[in-house]
């Protein structure tokens, strides 16, 4: 009986209990729950931040040092303004046989390059090195970046000697009195002699053998001889401080000196100007004006 009283002594507390409210307190050492950054991004964060913390000079100096270990090749430099030169202006420019020559030497050169770093690809590939394989293809990669600039160098070169060739031809005998802006190829081998040669006997079967012989001395004139247009308009940059006469008058006659002081302009190294030719034409030929495409 005893067990009995103990018992519903025991379920009325806890239905007692259950009537008053519970409350949680929650332990006064557990921090509060939130969202946690990885150590790297951390890490990433305050380098950056330092990095822009850094002073100009630093800067300044890390671009120096980036421009001095891509220094471009003054000779492919030279030869692609050879090309550029050519291709914009309107007579033929003074020849540069020397580097011509030295760019087709580097060409042998490289051709040999590429062989060799073929033959290393396939001896690498059919091995069985472990690293034979990663070994084959950097050499076939070399190979085809040193192709590329191959290819390129091969193209100006070229388009160069097509250029130069073409106004040969289109100016025969205008150019009899450029000889000295000639290879000794253009001038007795390929173009200019036999060229001319051709065109004499093709004019002489066709036309010339059936004019009267006073009529032919009329075309030895300067105005019967096809000439290049020196009046055409190019795209240039200034090396050296030059006076510029825009008035497009050559001949020299100074009646009026006042007109023509106000037709000369001056303009200093690095301007980019947009001129008659003839304008510039003995600057050219100097190395004080570089003609642009």
């Amino acid at each position: 009986m005893a067990d009995l009283n103990n018992l519903l002594d025991e379920i009325n507390n806890a239905s007692e209990d259950e009537d008053t409210p519970q409350t949680y307190i929650a332990p006064q050492d557990a921090p509060p729950t939130r969202s946690t950054i990885p150590a790297a991004l951390t890490a990433a964060a305050d380098e950056r931040t330092t990095d822009a913390l850094k002073p100009q000079t630093a800067d300044r100096d890390d671009n120096n040092d980036q421009e001095e270990t891509h220094l471009p090749d003054p000779e492919y430099e030279q030869l692609k303004s050879l090309w550029s030169q050519e291709l914009s202006s309107p007579e033929l420019l003074p020849a540069d046989a020397e580097t011509v020559s030295l760019h087709v030497d580097l060409l042998e050169g490289q051709e040999e390059t590429i062989d060799h770093l073929l033959e290393q690809s396939k001896e690498s590939r059919g091995s069985n090195a472990s690293g034979g394989e990663a070994t084959g293809e950097l050499a076939s990669l070399m190979a085809q970046i040193t192709k590329m600039d191959l290819d390129r160098t091969r193209y100006m070169l070229v388009d160069l000697a097509r250029t130069r060739m073409a106004k040969i031809e289109n100016f025969a005998l205008h150019n009899k009195s450029l000889v000295e802006r000639m290879t000794d190829e253009e001038v007795c081998v390929n173009y200019l002699r036999q060229y001319g040669e051709l065109l004499e006997k093709h004019y002489r079967r066709t036309v010339l053998n059936h004019l009267p012989k006073e009529a032919w001395k009329k075309l030895d004139e300067p105005e019967m001889i096809d000439s290049p247009n020196l009046e055409e308009f190019v795209f240039c940059r200034v090396l050296e401080p030059i006076q510029i006469d825009v008035s497009g008058d050559t001949t020299g006659d100074d009646e009026e000196g006042e007109d023509l002081i106000d037709t000369i302009q001056e303009h200093g190294a690095g301007s980019c100007l947009i001129v008659m030719y003839k304008s510039i034409r003995e600057f050219v030929l100097d190395g004080k004006v570089e003609l642009l495409m």
